[in-house]
């Protein structure tokens, strides 16, 4: 069973503390999975598509580990509504996240 306990979960976003700790993709959409057969359908969570979600975490992830911005890319914030440039960089900046 995944550990859910570093999510907060809302109607407009999905926090997950620590987020760097979860490297592989797999994992990311096990964890993501998980949250959301704990949550109800109003949440965040269940509303955006899991690959989005974990196109954006991995983003994260590349510049947690080339040491930019750590204090804020260390957790990843999955919000709901995401503006089309930002789905793009996500999209750019995870391809280069090899785990």
């Amino acid at each position: 069973m995944i550990d859910v306990a570093n999510a907060i979960i809302s109607t407009t976003n999905t926090h997950i503390l620590d987020s760097f700790s979860v490297k592989s993709k797999e994992d990311m959409r096990r964890y993501l999975q998980a949250v959301k057969a704990q949550t109800t359908s109003d949440m965040a969570v269940c509303q955006r598509d899991v690959e989005s979600m974990v196109r954006e975490w991995r983003a994260h992830n590349f510049f947690y580990l080339i040491h930019v911005f750590r204090s804020r890319t260390k957790d990843v914030d999955l919000e709901l509504c995401q503006p089309w440039y930002r789905e793009l960089f996500c999209r750019v900046v995870s391809f280069f996240y090899f785990w």
